[in-house]
């Protein structure tokens, strides 16, 4: 079924993404669109939200919130909830909360809804442009449309249902709710949607490693089963894109680790309208200046690859380039300045991909330290401009 998936939607054989990249006490205008994500008037018009998307940038008209069924302003209990767990075949949980977050887990769930709210923009819009037959989004036969989009429009109900909890948990523990932005998305077409939907939800499973960690070490145990949980979904989630890639479902032994400061920084560097986000001010994290990665469809071989990044008065002669893969050490590199030109500075440095078998996600970061690091969080708190986002399988 997935090769005869694969070959009616004209799927590639390899891909190698670079991208600069309410509560309650349980979980609780349209400008003329160019072309890309439309939105629906069909039988899953239902999901409603206003969005287009075509690729990071020029024209684009941004997704927003509500959607039809009000989402997020959903209560707890109401017919609005029961449907969307009926669509996201189950429930949130309805164990108590806690009244209370130990310092920094505020920021944890935070980070989670500001995700989720994006996930659920996201595949919001995916559905649209399938049911729509947007061009580039075609999928000929209806037996194969039917299948992805029952996929899809399920995944779009549990992301709604992830990003309910969190806010759920803030409000239960008094902290406030995080509201959702406008967004945009870097894909034109069905391929490089269901790319960028693997690569993000890497992300995600590399930054819900560094939720556990913090929930640990802050004392908030009670929530690791939680995360657990939505960490096997995501997983489960990511083979199905790998599949409809052609790439086998799981990406690698060890999952690639991540922090909050990464996905924080990609998301609003990629997909997030500048000025748009009602209260992400609230979150205490960083944005990180943002590092391109100036391939695409990279191999998996021993090979020099090109950088970019918009300086803001950085010595570069002090700075390395960092490869988080793995649950590997972090690898450092020394760049190569390639040229200085109206504030952008172009470099390269080596990607030893044999010598680590370096599949799957890579975080690329360039930082003020040369290392070595013991940790991803020694790299984080020397980060200054990242993540790039490397894929190889």
């Amino acid at each position: 079924m997935l090769k005869t998936l694969a070959s009616v939607v004209l799927l590639s054989t390899s891909v190698a993404i670079a991208a600069p990249w309410g509560g309650s006490q349980q979980f609780g205008g349209k400008p003329h669109p160019p072309p890309g994500f439309f939105p629906s008037h069909g039988d899953h018009g239902k999901f409603g939200g206003h969005g287009y998307g075509s690729g990071n940038g020029s024209g684009q008209v941004p997704f927003t919130f509500p959607l039809a069924n009000g989402f997020p302003n959903i209560k707890n209990p109401s017919p609005a909830l029961t449907q969307i767990e009926k669509q996201a075949h189950g429930t949130l949980p309805n164990t108590p909360l806690s009244p209370t977050l130990q310092t920094g887990d505020n920021t944890i769930f935070e980070l989670i809804a500001f995700n989720e709210l994006f996930e659920v923009a996201f595949f919001t819009s995916l559905i649209n442009n399938i049911t729509q037959g947007v061009e580039g989004f075609e999928i000929g036969s209806p037996v194969v449309k039917n299948f992805v989009l029952n996929a899809l429009i399920t995944v779009q109900a549990q992301e709604e249902l992830h990003a309910l909890g969190a806010n759920g948990i803030l409000t239960a523990a008094g902290e406030t709710p995080i509201q959702p932005c406008e967004y945009i998305f870097p894909s034109a077409d069905f391929d490089s949607a269901i790319g960028f939907a693997r690569t993000f939800t890497d992300v995600v499973l590399g930054t819900l490693q560094d939720a556990l960690a913090g929930l640990a070490a802050n004392g908030d145990e009670e929530y690791i089963p939680l995360i657990g949980s939505i960490i096997g979904q995501e997983g489960e989630q990511n083979g199905y894109y790998r599949s409809l890639l052609d790439l086998v479902p799981s990406e690698l032994p060890f999952l690639t680790r991540s922090k909050a400061q990464f996905a924080f920084s990609v998301l609003n560097q990629d997909v997030v309208v500048p000025g748009s986000c009602p209260n992400s001010n609230i979150i205490d994290l960083p944005i990180f200046g943002a590092l391109k990665v100036l391939a695409e469809n990279i191999k998996g071989k021993d090979q020099q690859l090109e950088f970019s990044f918009t300086n803001n008065g950085t010595d570069t002669d002090s700075i390395s380039l960092v490869y988080i893969n793995q649950q590997n050490l972090p690898i450092v590199e020394k760049p190569t300045i390639i040229s200085e030109k109206d504030g952008v500075v172009t470099f390269e440095a080596f990607f030893p991909f044999s010598k680590f078998i370096m599949n799957g996600l890579t975080i690329a970061v360039v930082t003020n330290d040369s290392g070595p690091f013991d940790t991803v969080d020694e790299v984080a708190d020397a980060t200054l401009f990242g993540p790039g986002l490397i894929e190889v399988n």
